[in-house]
């Protein structure tokens, strides 16, 4: 599969021009830093759009996937507790290959990213699902009461 590049999806959201996508691929080539980092230095990009631009490629590499056909193993959902599932919005399903395969939603990906990279002590693949699927599911898993659940969504 090819690659898609940030620089293209910045192109594509209209916040950089090709030209100044070979500006920061130059500086990239001799500083070996990370493109987002030099496209907010360089240019002045917000790194929010930064962030949008890195779920964008993620979602378009790895899908969406249907919680429905995924197999859920009791097991890992112990990993995590209720407050952390929710508040993350992660939802532990199954190991495969040596690594914990959890769902996330697009909206909360960087958040699952960040508390799975300093919490988990395992090797973590963050699958995407539809927010309101991911929802419904960590409901299902990790019953609160409605109102927790609405507070919890209002954090992405």
């Amino acid at each position: 599969m090819k690659g898609i590049r940030i620089g293209e999806l910045l192109v594509e959201q209209g916040t950089l021009t090709p030209g100044e996508i070979d500006q920061i691929v130059q500086v990239q080539r001799e500083t070996h830093r990370p493109f987002g980092e030099l496209a907010e230095q360089l240019f002045g990009i917000d790194p929010k759009a930064v962030e949008d631009a890195w779920v964008q490629q993620y979602i378009r590499i790895s899908g969406v996937i249907d919680l429905e056909s995924q197999k859920i193993d009791t097991d890992c959902l112990r990993r995590l507790n209720q407050r952390q599932a929710w508040q993350f919005h992660v939802l532990p399903m199954h190991r495969q290959d040596r690594e914990l395969h959890a769902a996330t939603s697009a909206e909360h990906l960087v958040r699952a990213l960040n508390f799975a990279s300093r919490t988990i002590d395992e090797p973590i693949y963050l699958l995407i699902a539809q927010r309101q699927q991911l929802c419904d599911f960590l409901m299902k898993y990790y019953p609160v009461p409605e109102h927790i659940a609405q507070y919890a969504n209002q954090l992405a």
